[in-house]
């Protein structure tokens, strides 16, 4: 089925995750959270499919040429606030080629030192060039922002990020920016399986799916297999493809999984990002990502 671009004056999506820059932490400790780790995150999300457009004639009859394109059907924005206690290892990537079981690449807490955001007047609040909102506080120190629920469209990433996603009014960390995106590259899986009932692509347990992409400008490249159910991930295993153009979901991949885990479906993510670390006049140090994530299997 065709799908039709928006104006490209909309936004669109990419990321980032791990090229970290060090900051300086020099008089941190004379503060109330004191010490040298890492106290705030903020992930901009966008979630891609494969989009086309046909050329038609004057009847809109199609003449064969076609537009394809990695196109925005989901956008989230995730801030998470532990002064001093925010887990970095829970959020790091393999080596590249390694692969992890349970990095959460998708946090929905901000872990035992969660805590409110010093100077913050009502809700949190975000912009990019082309849109903005605000998030809602779902556990101590975590807001989330699922910008446009089941919206489906094919905008491009770099529109949708535009100028990076910017903390307009959040207290102590107003002004935390993530990284200007990268367009993002069109990604192809193949060796999926078929749902016999619906025609739709699949992956049932064992497929060695091969997730393929272009080239591009985003600082990392990670995949996760994500075995889900209710919306929410039961397991994943998260790979760090960065310099590769594809990679291939193996048995010795699926071996690190539990293939008796009840789950609706199996899943694979693609995930392209750039990250920043910065530290502001509040002393407070801030990782900031912009991600593209292309996904395999949509969820109906």
């Amino acid at each position: 089925m065709s799908r039709r671009a928006p104006s490209r004056s909309r936004a669109a999506l990419v990321v980032g995750l791990a090229a970290l820059l060090p900051a300086c932490k020099s008089g941190k400790a004379a503060l109330p959270w004191g010490g040298a780790a890492l106290d705030a995150r903020l992930l901009s999300d966008v979630f891609t499919w494969g989009c086309e457009e046909w050329e038609v004639d004057e009847n809109g009859d199609k003449t064969g040429d076609v537009t394809t394109w990695q196109g925005v059907f989901a956008q989230q924005v995730r801030l998470q606030f532990a002064p001093d206690a925010l887990d970095e290892a829970g959020f790091t990537l393999p080596s590249p080629g390694g692969c992890s079981v349970d990095v959460d690449m998708f946090p929905d807490d901000a872990g035992a030192g969660g805590d409110d955001i010093p100077d913050l007047s009502g809700r949190p609040t975000w912009a990019t060039d082309v849109d903005e909102g605000e998030l809602e506080q779902l556990a101590d120190g975590f807001w989330f922002d699922d910008v446009f629920e089941d919206f489906m469209s094919c905008a491009y990433v770099e529109d949708i990020l535009s100028g990076g996603t910017r903390l307009t009014s959040a207290g102590a960390l107003t002004d935390a920016a993530t990284p200007e995106p990268a367009a993002a590259p069109e990604v192809e899986f193949s060796g999926m399986s078929t749902d016999p009932d619906t025609g739709a692509d699949t992956i049932a347990w064992g497929d060695e799916v091969t997730a393929t992409w272009g080239s591009h400008d985003w600082d990392e490249v990670w995949l996760q297999i994500r075995r889900e159910r209710e919306g929410e991930v039961w397991e994943s295993l998260t790979c760090n493809a960065t310099g590769e153009s594809s990679f291939t979901v193996s048995s010795d991949a699926w071996d690190l999984l539990d293939e008796s885990l009840a789950v609706e479906r199996n899943n694979l993510y693609v995930g392209f990002q750039r990250c920043e670390e910065t530290t502001n006049d509040e002393d407070v140090t801030v990782q900031a990502c912009s991600r593209a994530v292309a996904v395999a299997v949509i969820a109906d």
